[in-house]
């Protein structure tokens, strides 16, 4: 079958496609004996004559051979008087339908016409035969091109013959109205649908109501040579228009109730998209800013309400209030996200500021308040920030350790990645939280989460957040998981060594690619975030037990810091028991002004297995005792008295004085490595008084 280049039916058969190329040209001094030997060769009944340059001259058909036999004419005499000159031919480029009127009108002559080039030379033969299989072909093309389109088409066709058979059903017709081709074939149409109403001549978009369906019906009648042969019947579903019909309306309806209810209002209401362009403005906001609601459509908000709050609400998704100066009045602003949720996920499409306009005597002294309780806030933030988190409150006189804070406090500048090692209780959390409050993300969430301490099932979702419906017991609204909460912030990851590998691989793709996917959700979200991981854990050798990856490991340890145990910054423990002293009178309401110089002595030489977590444990239980007053040796747990693995159970108070100046000269001692003037200047005691120590316990 011709396979159609374009929609040109007259172009789809050409000459060239339909001749005949086998073919013998004849010259005009060739014999009739040659002649005949063409005709056996050739097998066509009329053949080509050409001149010394191939110009087509004329034909001699095989009539022309028996007229020669029959007027007694020798096989070598030459077929020049039975060549028919000037005749018919035919381009090689003509179509289908410019051939047929020259075959048509040529056959009574000739029975083949002959094909030419543009120089006018024989390229082929063309006749009945070829005529009709190029017929068949253009009709084989053309039933498919019609097939495609009936089929395609989005109306619902019947066609019936002039007495109301169906003849052809295409398949949306089928489908509308629940039909077998196969099956109605043939069948009078009133029969298979009797709710069709049918006009005598044609009509063209009447309403109808067939099979409870409401369509639109229109009947063409189907012509050939000036008489109806058939009627071809198109039906239109219009029940989903009618439906967007009904919603438009009701959409309306909400729209004209919305506008009275906000025009309505005292206050001034100003609806923004995600852009900050305004969308609608309610008639006091166009008294507010003495212009019309069309005029301001399309500005920009921050021109209206001079103020960026709008822009910061349509990012964070939060509602905020403030106190903005609109025309020369202090106005109480809110700004109200308008959230949607597109693809499963609640996203932000724009902002409504209302601005209260209702009495401005009473609208002035609340904005007074506002703004004093907003300067009050911010005062107590800021101090919190500055007591609470910075590394000012990392109490130390330990050279190394101030060198350390000093390092680190140089790198929080940056976002690259920070590992803290160390045992439990020497203050990770707190040093992650100093590096944030001396980073440029200060302002920003700091989002600490204890990997330990949420059950693996469960990890994935905190973590990242799910969309709604993504499992059983999931709110419908989703959640947002922590790394959305901490956005332009810090992650704290806390016992990162105790996270699950599954995890660990997302984990490696924020680091890599800062986004993630959330649990059932169809895309990822790109997050701006400082990630910095804490462990008490060896992750080199969790590496070799292949417990934790080694990609995620190297991404984690760009900057690492191992902060030291209370046992070897024994220096500290005097400053750092003072500030817990301060803060449980604070909490508890005590008035505890020092420690006995015995207990003082017990605390600088216990090992602290437990480093500062212990130590401010132990202040807190002591405090809980005195109340007011020193804290004393008896008010110190037993635990603090396990010298070695031996717990010492002391008999009375002197016997508790004693041991422990006796372990704390040993300590002193083993730590000064025996030297006895270093293990004196330790304990900042005179070398006589430390020798008559030594005497009184027989340690010399």
């Amino acid at each position: 079958m011709v396979v159609p280049e374009n929609l040109n039916y007259t172009s789809w058969l050409t000459v060239k496609q339909m001749m005949n190329k086998q073919f013998i040209v004849i010259h005009p001094n060739d014999s009739l004996r040659t002649v005949i030997q063409y005709y056996q060769d050739s097998r066509l009944d009329t053949l080509p004559v050409v001149d010394n340059n191939d110009k087509l001259i004329g034909v001699f058909p095989k009539k022309r051979l028996y007229k020669a036999l029959l007027d007694g004419s020798s096989l070598d005499d030459p077929c020049t008087p039975y060549i028919v000159n000037e005749p018919i031919s035919v381009s090689c480029d003509l179509c289908y339908d410019e051939v047929s009127m020259v075959v048509r009108s040529s056959q009574s002559l000739v029975d083949y016409v002959v094909v030419v080039d543009h120089q006018g030379a024989p390229v082929g033969m063309i006749g009945t035969a070829e005529y009709l299989r190029g017929s068949q072909k253009l009709i084989m093309t053309s039933n498919v091109l019609l097939e495609s389109i009936f089929n395609a088409n989005y109306e619902g066709i019947i066609v019936i013959d002039n007495n109301g058979k169906i003849l052809r059903t295409n398949p949306v017709a089928e489908k509308m109205f629940g039909l077998i081709s196969s099956s109605i074939k043939g069948l009078h149409l009133e029969y298979v649908l009797p709710d069709l109403k049918l006009f005598s001549n044609r009509s063209r978009g009447v309403k109808q109501i067939i099979q409870d369906l409401p369509v639109i019906v229109s009947q063409m009648p189907i012509m050939a040579d000036n008489i109806q042969i058939g009627t071809k019947i198109a039906f239109v579903d219009i029940s989903d228009m009618e439906q967007m019909a009904r919603e438009l309306e009701i959409v309306k309806d909400l729209q004209t109730n919305l506008d009275g209810v906000l025009n309505a209002s005292s206050d001034g209401v100003f609806v923004s998209d995600i852009s900050g362009y305004v969308k609608y403005v309610n008639e006091s906001g166009c008294r507010l800013i003495a212009n019309t609601s069309e005029a301001m459509t399309g500005m920009p908000i921050k021109k209206l309400l001079p103020s960026g709050v709008p822009a910061e609400v349509s990012k964070t998704g939060i509602t905020e209030v403030e106190v903005c100066s609109i025309n020369g009045r202090n106005c109480i602003v809110s700004h109200i996200p308008i959230n949607k949720v597109i693809y499963d996920e609640t996203q932000t499409v724009g902002v409504v500021s209302t601005v209260y306009l209702d009495d401005n005597r009473l609208t002035e002294e609340i904005a007074r308040k506002w703004l004093s309780l907003r300067q009050q806030v911010q005062y107590y933030r800021d101090e919190l920030e500055k007591r609470g988190n910075s590394f000012d409150n990392l109490v130390s006189k330990n050279p190394a350790f101030i060198k350390m804070k000093k390092d680190a406090h140089r790198i929080a500048r940056s976002s690259s990645t920070v590992l803290l090692t160390g045992e439990s209780g020497v203050g990770k959390d707190m040093f992650a939280h100093a590096i944030h409050s001396a980073s440029p993300r200060a302002n920003q969430p700091f989002v600490k989460v204890n990997c330990a301490a949420i059950p693996e099932s469960l990890l994935e979702s905190e973590l990242f957040g799910y969309a709604p419906g993504s499992f059983t017991g999931a709110s419908r609204k989703g959640k947002t998981g922590y790394f959305t909460q901490a956005h332009e912030g810090t992650v704290f990851l806390d016992e990162i060594g105790d996270m699950p590998l599954s995890i660990q691989v997302k984990i490696l793709q924020v680091l890599q690619d800062k986004e993630f996917m959330r649990v059932g959700g169809i895309r990822t979200q790109k997050v701006d975030v400082r990630i910095i991981a804490a462990t008490n854990k060896d992750l080199r050798e969790a590496i070799i037990k292949g417990a934790f990856r080694e990609d995620l490991f190297y991404r984690l340890n760009v900057i690492q810091f191992n902060l030291p145990p209370l046992r070897e910054r024994s220096e500290d423990i005097w400053p750092l028991t003072q500030v817990f002293i301060q803060k449980y009178n604070e909490i508890l309401g005590s008035n505890v002004v020092g420690i006995t110089q015995a207990a003082k002595d017990a605390l600088l030489i216990h090992s602290w297995p437990g480093n500062i977590r212990e130590l401010e444990n132990t202040i807190e239980r002591a405090a809980n005792y005195v109340l007011e007053g020193e804290i004393g040796i008896e008010h110190l747990s037993a635990q603090i008295f396990q010298f070695g693995q031996k717990a010492y159970e002391p008999s009375s108070y002197r016997a508790v004085l004693s041991d422990v100046d006796k372990e704390m000269l040993l300590v002193a001692l083993k730590k000064a490595k025996g030297n006895k003037s270093a293990a004196a200047r330790l304990l900042k005691m005179s070398r006589s008084a430390f020798y008559e120590k030594l005497g009184k316990y027989n340690l010399s």
